[in-house]
């Protein structure tokens, strides 16, 4: 991609800590905002954690006894034996608040200029935000290999600083759990603070002069010791020639997708820059909210890895946009000592193996349990599936084999061993007697035979038999690849459990949430339809879980989307750009667009206005200032959306332009990469596919589907190998 001369620009006033310029390296995120001659530095560290309150299984839990203690009309003997087997981290007094292990915010700097802010613009190719001023510029670098923000003062702006740590906001909320106050330091080195943590590392941040302007440092710290600080860069050209390296061979990657909405092609730049900021190799892998967490609210859930989507919705871009690599801080969290203690524990209590890994839903960066571990937690078994899928998709994309056999093979079998523990006999079949499916019922109501009813666990639910299916074809293709026998309940497995579980009789029947829970409400989480994506395992339904699959697509329909948040969209998208659906992902773009971006083009949790939606209705209104919350899943998942509207996989297929609608006179897109080991450009105008190139960059088979409706064909090349079809447009 050539960024040369692209640029986001933002006028100031810009008042909301979310609505500010991101910038990152995956630990030290920083938004800059500000209004009238103050700019604002809001700052945190990703690696920054509370984890007194994480939970694990620590005590025998037999999932036998879950399933004998299932009642339908209610979840809460399910939930006692859970929570009676959990443990803490540490234990705790019981606080005015509840308190689960989180991440911690950090505060910021406040710089007083001598004259009004004018406008903050993102040079993409070079990573600095350039802050123009009545009087002259500022110019903002980040270090994307130490924790450090460089602002060049070259007209002498800056007159005065002040350090806010978090504690000038959420002093109350944090005293009140045993944290003490930040120690505050201003002096020839600089100004800042150091802020302890009751039993983790605390973070100590300083603002401090260097020969062209300023240095912002923020690191964890035992003790306050001010030296971890050290150096900063002692000249501006320092760093300018690292960042200038670094996203240069950055955005050389990068592939770039053309239509007539100006929108999608701003939005994918950003979301591409954020990408590179939250996710950056080597750093700190990605949670909610990326490393831009702010310091007015209590962290929203957290700020912790969601498994059940969202972490996946972040770094599932990373595959197409060529930039595998930046999955490994991910897949390093998961391999390492502390969370696999923690995964083999969970396993271990409820089926007493010690070789599975059993992942739960909302973990902090050791895989302890954010939020307690009741049924919703522990039994969404996918959580760890869906993850061994990404493990399957980096050797689809890079074709390491030694990763597949040392890392993607043992991570995709211990969680098979917690699928494989669950199995019972039911009916002449397997069955898994009892999981989730995920947060349906868990925020609200259900209804079992009329009756309203607290439970949201029953026998079979779809998205576990689905993901389940996927993670066994990826395993017996991983023992292919390898030479290795696949494990003979691996294929009783494909032959004996169910794709999904159906509900309804006849010319009726369709796909249910679990073993007779229709889905009744509008819901959110559209996981009972992940046959079609992310787990793509319609190719192997018959014709008959076809005609069931597409009367489920219908109810889907029916039930509205009053109930869907900033992320639910683009999987939405997803789904109906795979069954063939041209117009609608427009249309959903525009809603979601509307609802859910801000004024910086930021993805938002709460809806930005009433009647279109119910999503957390009574927060809506809630002044912005001290209640937004960010979240990156949406922003990386409309990307992915937005790309596989012009190319995406389904049924083993690159389908090209299937979600371009009819209004679009031109598509295009160049150097996606797709799994094999492709990168694929493609041109459509006039209605019809112009041209389509294929670059191999290792020898294998692609079937390609050119236009919608169209016959796939089928294309063999040899490693350097290029197939060439059409022409482009001049």
């Amino acid at each position: 991609m050539d960024i040369q001369g692209q640029v986001f620009r933002l006028k100031f006033p810009l008042r909301r800590v979310h609505c500010g310029v991101p910038m990152g390296n995956s630990d030290l995120g920083v938004l800059v905002f500000g209004s009238g001659r103050r700019l604002q530095l809001e700052f945190s560290l990703s690696s920054c954690w509370d984890h007194r309150g994480a939970t694990t299984l620590g005590r025998p839990c037999s999932y036998r006894d879950l399933v004998k203690a299932y009642d339908p009309y209610d979840v809460s003997e399910e939930s006692r034996l859970l929570q009676a087997a959990s443990v803490t981290a540490q234990p705790m007094p019981r606080y005015p608040v509840w308190w689960p292990a989180t991440r911690v915010p950090g505060g910021r700097f406040v710089l007083t200029l001598k004259a009004p802010l004018k406008a903050a613009t993102l040079d993409y190719a070079s990573g600095i935000v350039r802050v123009d001023t009545a009087a002259g510029a500022l110019e903002l670098l980040m270090d994307m290999t130490r924790n450090r923000l460089y602002l060049r003062d070259a007209d002498a702006l800056v007159v005065a600083t002040a350090a806010e740590p978090m504690w000038q906001r959420l002093g109350e909320l944090f005293a009140s759990v045993d944290f003490a106050p930040p120690s505050r330091f201003e002096d020839g080195a600089g100004c800042g603070w150091y802020q302890p943590h009751p039993a983790d590392p605390g973070m100590i941040a300083q603002w401090q002069q260097t020969p062209f302007g300023f240095c912002l440092a923020a690191e964890l710290s035992e003790d306050g010791d001010r030296s971890c600080l050290q150096p900063c860069a002692g000249d501006w050209s320092e760093p300018l020639r690292a960042a200038q390296a670094w996203w240069g061979a950055y955005w050389q990657r990068q592939p770039t997708i053309a239509v007539p909405d100006p929108f999608y092609e701003r939005f994918w730049l950003l979301a591409l820059y954020k990408f590179a900021c939250a996710t950056t190799p080597g750093g700190v892998p990605s949670g909610l909210q990326g490393p831009w967490l702010e310091d007015y609210q209590r962290p929203p859930w957290s700020c912790d890895y969601h498994f059940n989507v969202n972490v996946q919705q972040v770094y599932t871009l990373a595959f197409a946009t060529g930039n595998a690599e930046h999955l490994l801080p991910l897949f390093d969290l998961l391999e390492s000592p502390a969370s696999q203690a923690a995964m083999r524990g969970n396993a271990r209590s409820l089926f007493g193996i010690d070789d599975g890994l059993l992942l739960t839903h909302a973990v902090d960066d050791r895989c302890g349990q954010c939020g307690g571990m009741g049924v919703g937690a522990v039994l969404d078994f996918a959580c760890g599936g869906w993850m061994g899928l990404l493990y399957w998709q980096y050797y689809r994309m890079t074709g390491d084999r030694r990763f597949l056999a040392e890392r993607a093979l043992p991570f995709m079998r211990g969680v098979m061993r917690v699928f494989e523990e669950t199995l019972e006999e039911h009916d002449g079949r397997l069955s898994i007697p009892l999981s989730i499916s995920a947060e349906y019922g868990c925020t609200f109501a259900v209804k079992v035979n009329g009756r309203v009813c607290r439970q949201n666990s029953g026998r079979d639910p779809s998205n576990q038999l689905t993901c389940a299916h996927a993670l066994l074809n990826a395993l017996l293709a991983a023992a292919q690849e390898l030479g290795e026998s696949p494990k003979p309940l691996w294929l009783d497995m494909k032959c004996r459990l169910p794709h999904f579980c159906t509900v309804g009789e006849g010319d009726d029947a369709h796909i249910g949430i679990w073993e007779g829970q229709d889905l009744d409400v509008c819901h959110r989480h559209h996981s009972h339809l992940a046959m079609i994506y992310p787990f793509d395992i319609c190719a192997e339904l018959s014709d008959d879980e076809q005609l069931q699959l597409d009367r489920s697509i219908d109810l889907w329909i029916l039930r509205g989307m009053g109930q869907w948040s900033e992320w639910c969209y683009p999987w939405a998208i997803q789904l109906q750009i795979r069954r063939n659906f041209r117009e609608s992902p427009r249309l959903l773009f525009s809603f979601w667009r509307e609802l859910f971006i801000n004024e910086s083009m930021a993805t938002v949790y709460l809806p930005r206005f009433q009647g279109l939606t119910m999503h957390r209705k009574a927060d809506m209104l809630k002044p912005r200032e001290t209640h937004e919350v960010m979240q990156l899943d949406g922003t990386m998942a409309g990307a992915t959306a937005m790309l596989e509207m012009l190319i995406c996989e389904h049924a083993g297929t690159a389908m090209l332009f299937a979600g371009v609608p009819d209004a679009w006179r031109r598509a295009a897109f160049s150097d996606v990469r797709f799994p094999g080991g492709f990168r694929i450009s493609a041109e459509r105008a006039g209605g019809r596919t112009r041209f389509c190139e294929v670059k191999a960059e290792r020898a294998g088979a692609l079937r390609l589907q050119l236009a919608p409706g169209e016959e796939p064909i089928d294309i063999t090349l040899a490693a350097g190998e290029r197939w060439q079809w059409g022409a482009k447009s001049r």
